[in-house]
């Protein structure tokens, strides 16, 4: 059977997907056919990065040292999808879909259908998994996804390969094609296992996606996961949500074994030339001592690539960042989100005071390992006084690097459905800009953005240029002139 999954992403190359490359190892491993559709380079501007080095968060580097594709424009995807379609002649088309990049996929699968409407759609992801009745309900969509996608894809292929009845597949809501108010909801089945899982396969990826700057320097970088799921129940964050629609799955935060993990990365080491490892771990740190210590002994021995980690305050420890150091990791980022208790404990469910905070970054950053920090600026009810909390917060800590962005009211969060309730929410959310939806009752948008322009270099600078960062915040015109030069000298 032949399966084309597509990738609705156009905001620069650098970012694959986990989701993709496990699924089509999955696929190819039962012996189906399959491509990816990837939208990367279309009418790409990188925006958003652009817009992060110029506002103080990352370093300007170098381009891959391999040639780019073309850049196409957004236009030309039509047409390359169409071609695509009919000359592989898929008989289902695949898309996994943030929030971000659902309408892009609704947009191609509209596309494919366009050239076979007999073609079934399937979409899975987060978005899918937390809007099933919004996605199922378009057009565009046949089949809906919902918590994770390796085995039930795999069986629905099986299915329509050997012409069988598809109704009963745990995981999928399936849309009936005569009927299409009638929807058959499957209930969820229990987690895999993940030393169940192949080797992540990046066949279909051209060689210029898989290189991704960082700390200035270009690297060949290895997308991966050792584990799924958070024990934190925070109330910005999907998880929470997650949790409770896949509640009986089994254990939601699980990972693999230290020994498959460790085969995986060598394999992908060996295969395809990776010198460096980001880890999309929800919160390393929360794995136990004993894994991390089992996992560093074999990775130190067998792999032994520098990596970057995400991490939690409320997990970190002394043993664990030595763990952490000794194995060769050059960067914790570490969530701050807020300075001020108040929004942390009362708003975002992060229970942790000041002092701790300081406390678990005194431990990270005294071991070597560069720290950097993500924050947010928007939130229900804050202040601008609470933003300028987490400024000095971020300027105590030390931080080599901070990112910084406008809360985004992502649909299903307890967080998003405060903002609602309130009607902070002044207009529909862009969830691929930089730029913020939020009207509190104490900062209206604009005030939001200018926060967001200016917060690292609130961070970076002597007090003695707040009143210039200040006019930067309310004149854009200003910040133009002003802060590339600043940029530039950082």
């Amino acid at each position: 059977m032949r399966i084309l999954l597509i990738y609705p992403h156009n905001l620069g190359y650098g970012d694959i997907p986990i989701a993709l490359t496990v699924l089509a190892a999955v696929l190819r491993r039962g012996d189906h056919q399959v491509r990816v559709f990837d939208c990367s380079f279309y009418a790409n501007d990188e925006y958003v990065r652009s817009m992060k080095e110029l506002y103080g968060m990352v370093k300007r580097s170098s381009k891959p040292p391999v040639e780019a594709p073309e850049r196409k424009d957004f236009s030309e995807l039509r047409k390359d999808l169409i071609e695509a379609v009919a000359s592989y002649r898929p008989d289902l088309i695949g898309v996994t879909a943030t929030t971000a990049t659902y309408e892009l996929g609704l947009e191609c699968s509209r596309i494919a259908k366009s050239i076979d409407p007999g073609i079934k759609a399937v979409f899975g992801g987060v978005h899918p998994t937390l809007c099933p009745d919004d996605v199922i309900s378009d057009n565009a969509v046949d089949i809906v996804c919902i918590g994770e996608g390796e085995e039930a894809l795999l069986e629905l292929c099986d299915a329509l390969d050997r012409k069988r009845s598809i109704n009963s597949i745990k995981n999928l809501w399936i849309k009936d094609r005569d009927n299409i108010r009638q929807i058959t909801r499957n209930e969820p089945r229990p987690f895999l296992d993940m030393d169940s899982l192949p080797v992540q396969d990046f066949q279909d990826f051209s060689e210029y996606s898989l290189y991704r700057p960082f700390d200035g320097r270009m690297y060949k970088m290895l997308h991966t996961e050792l584990s799924r799921g958070c024990v934190f129940d925070c109330s910005y964050c999907a998880n929470h949500i997650l949790r409770e629609n896949l509640k009986g799955c089994g254990r939601y935060h699980r990972h693999k074994t230290p020994e498959t993990a460790v085969r995986q990365l060598r394999e992908l080491k060996d295969r395809y030339g990776f010198n460096f490892i980001r880890f999309w771990d929800e919160d390393f740190t929360g794995h136990n001592i004993n894994y991390m210590k089992r996992f560093a002994e074999l990775f130190k021995r067998e792999v032994n690539l520098p990596f970057l980690i995400y991490a939690d305050t409320r997990s970190i420890n002394e043993e664990k960042v030595d763990c952490l150091k000794e194995m060769g990791c050059v960067t914790m980022a570490i969530g701050i989100e807020s300075g001020s208790y108040w929004i942390r404990k009362y708003i975002l469910n992060r229970n942790i005071t000041d002092d701790e905070i300081i406390r678990k970054f005194a431990i990270a950053r005294e071991s070597g390992i560069r720290i950097s920090s993500y924050n947010m600026i928007g939130l229900p009810f804050e202040t601008r006084e609470m933003v300028f909390e987490t400024i000095s917060l971020n300027r105590k800590v030390s931080v080599a690097a901070s990112t910084v962005g406008p809360f985004k009211p992502f649909p299903g969060t307890r967080l998003t459905d405060l903002a609602e309730k309130y009607g902070m929410i002044r207009k529909k959310p862009d969830f691929l800009s930089l730029e913020s939806e939020m009207c509190t009752p104490h900062m209206n948008g604009e005030e939001i953005d200018g926060l967001v322009r200016t917060f690292n270099f609130y961070i970076r600078l002597p007090e003695k240029w707040f009143p210039i960062l200040e006019a930067c915040e309310k004149d854009g015109k200003i910040a133009d002139m002003i802060l590339p030069n600043l940029t530039a000298e950082g």
